[in-house]
């Protein structure tokens, strides 16, 4: 997984090999039990933050039985190379792109979550710029993807099912829409939303 930018990370897959690394960002590799953490010589503290957050994600999925292993650029960590098909020449940071660039991607998609219609029924409602908070109903719960984090944000008014099937519905998104699969999950109840949610519904 590819962690990058400053103000909004994003997080996307990429292939594994070194020829995806580079010296401006941090990459996770999911190894099952071990998962490492490549931090690029000028990778941000907020790439480093966020790569950090998905690895706890990861390791307390697996309750905490996988080891993970923080390292800089340039440290020898034979079976993260050996993941990676062997060690090679890693891009300089300006060729591994612009983090304001990145953080102008405006990736984020929402999903509608209801059973109004008497059978739960899951449609993408918003995407980029169209996916905003006056598309969000009381009624209902609804699945936003920023880039960098998942939210299931569960309306006053839900259903007791569409409250109970919230998390599972998060869960099964990131497999079918081919997203990072250790992606953080946030709960968030109407009225109580964070700071990071508001920024990108605004």
């Amino acid at each position: 997984m590819h962690v990058k930018g400053k103000k909004r990370v994003r997080v996307t897959q990429v292939d594994m090999t070194h020829k995806s690394l580079n010296s401006g960002d941090v990459f996770i590799l999911d190894a099952g039990l071990k998962v490492f953490q490549w931090n690029g010589r000028k990778a941000g503290p907020s790439e480093k933050q966020k790569g950090a957050q998905i690895c706890r994600a990861i390791s307390d999925e697996r309750k905490s039985k996988a080891k993970v292993t923080v390292m800089e650029e340039g440290d020898k960590e034979p079976e993260f190379w050996k993941a990676l098909g062997g060690e090679g020449p890693i891009k300089s940071a300006e060729e591994g792109g612009d983090d304001n660039e990145a953080d102008k991607t405006d990736y984020k998609i929402l999903f509608q979550l209801s059973d109004s219609t008497g059978k739960l029924e899951f449609t993408e409602v918003g995407k980029g710029p169209t996916a905003k908070r006056t598309k969000l109903d009381s009624n209902d719960v609804f699945i936003l993807d920023t880039g960098a984090e998942v939210f299931a944000w569960i309306g006053k008014g839900a259903s007791v099912q569409e409250k109970a099937k919230a998390l599972s519905y998060a869960q099964d998104y990131l497999t079918k829409y081919n997203r990072p699969p250790h992606l953080p999950i946030c709960r968030i109840l109407e009225g109580g939303e964070n700071e990071v949610f508001e920024v990108a519904l605004k």
